[in-house]
């Protein structure tokens, strides 16, 4: 478990390792402290891991929490997508470095998958899939109607799909054996009310199995943002280290796709082409002194990484206006 902080990488560790110990799976977890330079290439050379999981971002989602100020006021205003560069910078990075030194391991990036993942790909980065989003509401579904697992079960939704939508013909999409489920909504409402931060209990179970799934070769029908760098999120099937669709038989993947990149409008961001478009809302929303992001090619993700968290530090110097949120 590599991680830039060392307080934080023996916790996460110690969580983990305790969990696995307490399961009798046998899995242990060693700290290690690197950054994305010279030391992480060397443990990447040293470990030629199987696969590397990606969960570090340059932007926490506890920060309107934990330090709001001006910067999460405008993040707040415009919408999660604005901060896609700032998800996507350290996972391209983690990439190109896996590729030079542990070449043939596969990547899952657990960071706004929905969005980053197409980004990746516009980077011929190839991206197994993502975690989290549409593998927790496919989760509660399951829960809620007594199904053992998830191959009768088949979901398309959005990261945006965490919370309901404004208008009910937005929601998520579901079906059981083939038949479309109704009343998502409600069947969703316990899950969209519980507490973001107590949901990634979940989201981190669902995140095992699929890495479990991944790790053993084992056959998994279970549900996935990004697969292979597709945007949003889908009934997929893992085996033998691949990810496929399991898409229902009258859904196409060009479908699938075009109600996955509707629902990336709330989100504010669309990744076409590997070209990433800001909705007009989320634009709008920016300081004069912002620079221009209504759109750009995946291949300027670093440049405008930099310009993001430039504008982020000016930012945070300014205090938290409730005024600025109030009604959002």
């Amino acid at each position: 478990m590599v991680g830039r902080s060392r307080g934080k990488a023996d916790a996460v560790c110690y969580l983990a390792g305790t969990r696995a110990a307490l399961g009798g799976t046998g899995v242990t977890f060693q700290p290690v402290v690197a950054d994305f330079g010279a030391r992480l290439a060397d443990v990447l050379a040293g470990a030629r891991p199987t696969g590397v999981f990606v969960c570090a971002s340059h932007q926490s989602p506890w920060e309107r929490v934990t330090a709001p100020s001006a910067w999460t006021d405008l993040l707040a205003r415009a919408g999660f997508g604005l901060a896609l560069p700032l998800h996507a910078d350290i996972a391209a990075r983690a990439e190109r470095l896996i590729a030079t030194h542990a070449p043939g391991a596969w990547l899952v990036n657990a960071c706004f998958p929905d969005a980053v993942n197409p980004v990746l790909a516009g980077l011929e980065i190839p991206v197994l899939c993502g975690v989290g989003n549409v593998g927790t509401l496919a989760a509660s579904l399951q829960a809620a109607l007594g199904l053992p697992d998830q191959t009768r079960l088949q979901l398309l939704a959005h990261h945006a799909h965490l919370h309901p939508p404004h208008d009910a013909a937005d929601e998520a999409c579901a079906w059981l054996d083939g038949t479309p489920l109704p009343d998502i909504t409600a069947l969703l409402a316990t899950q969209r009310a519980t507490d973001r931060a107590l949901l990634n209990r979940l989201t981190g179970l669902t995140a095992a199995l699929v890495l479990s799934a991944m790790l053993t070769g084992d056959t998994a029908d279970t549900h996935v943002p990004g697969p292979n760098g597709l945007p949003g999120g889908y009934p997929v099937r893992v085996a033998a280290g691949r990810v496929s669709l399991r898409l229902p038989a009258d859904i196409g993947e060009a479908e699938a796709v075009g109600f996955n990149q509707r629902a990336a409008k709330r989100d504010g961001v669309r990744v076409e082409d590997g070209k990433v478009h800001l909705e007009p809302a989320v634009v709008s929303a920016l300081p004069p002194a912002a620079p221009g992001l209504e759109s750009f090619d995946a291949a300027e993700l670093t440049g405008v990484c930099r310009e993001l968290l430039a504008l982020r530090a000016e930012l945070r110097k300014q205090p938290h206006n409730p005024a600025q949120t109030k009604g959002l």
